[in-house]
């Protein structure tokens, strides 16, 4: 093969391309599978947090529930603020619909990175799990 004198370095440049391209795709799957990891820890929250306030009857409990069964998946760490519940008590409500949401804020150090905002104007993604059980278990 005959190489024209203009033609030197191409192929570092065209390398230098394919490679950005695909590390850019590479940290978008890495960052989707731990966004998809911790909405499944979210989800996970919010369900024990209503399984817990059906069988005692106490928010705190509940919320405890939650925070204790998240912790080794999110970072930073799920608070009981984080926790809500559609009832205060299920003393009197035996047989009505526990629902405990929860919301987390998802921190997204690659798009930060790569120089990316979101419609918020941060780096942050709100992930919101829901769990839903009977007052009485």
């Amino acid at each position: 093969m005959i190489r024209m004198s203009g033609e030197r370095g191409a192929a570092a440049v065209e390398f230098a391309l394919v490679v950005s391209l695909l590390m850019v795709l590479l940290l978008g799957i890495f960052e989707f599978g731990r966004m998809f990891n911790e909405q499944i820890a979210v989800s996970n929250a919010a369900r024990e947090a209503a399984r817990v306030m059906a069988i005692t009857d106490s928010v705190s409990d509940a919320q405890a529930a939650a925070v204790a069964s998240s912790a080794p998946s999110l970072d930073p760490d799920l608070t009981p603020g984080q926790v809500g519940l559609s009832v205060a008590t299920c003393v009197g409500n035996e047989g009505e619909p526990v629902v405990a949401t929860v919301t987390y804020p998802a921190v997204l150090p690659f798009a930060g990175f790569l120089g990316l905002v979101l419609p918020d104007g941060g780096t942050t993604l709100e992930l919101t799990g829901s769990g839903q059980t009977v007052c009485g278990g």
